[in-house]
């Protein structure tokens, strides 16, 4: 699959915010405990992936009906997630979040690589 010029910006984005996600792990010693008391550290891990949720709106219907296809990569619930950030935040589960920030992150992350290797200029 060829990659547009805005898919491939879009995901180097998301690649970033993956990136922070992790960087904010490894800030709080990837403490699940941590993360439970910690507003900040929460905070830190969940405003990355709503802004990747926010990004993963504007991807190409082709891209992600395509990527949805052959990698599994679930494009609906990352755009999902982000509107529960941005619209139920007393209803958001620390658990799911933690999940996704420590095992759906660092996969999407290298998704993205593989994505963005295949297309060159990596």
């Amino acid at each position: 699959m060829q990659l547009e010029r805005k898919d491939r910006q879009i995901l180097e984005h998301i690649q970033k915010y993956c990136e922070e996600v992790q960087m904010a792990l490894d800030s709080f010693h990837r403490s699940e405990d941590e993360f439970m008391r910690n507003p900040v550290f929460r905070n830190a891990c969940s405003m990355p992936m709503m802004q990747a949720g926010e990004l993963a709106k504007h991807l190409s219907d082709t891209f992600v009906q395509s990527d949805s296809l052959t990698s599994g990569t679930p494009w609906r619930a990352i755009k999902g997630m982000r509107n529960l950030f941005a619209h139920d935040y007393h209803a958001m589960n620390y658990e799911v979040i933690w999940e996704t920030a420590t095992k759906n992150i660092p996969k999407l992350e290298e998704h993205i690589q593989t994505l963005l290797e295949k297309q060159g200029g990596y």
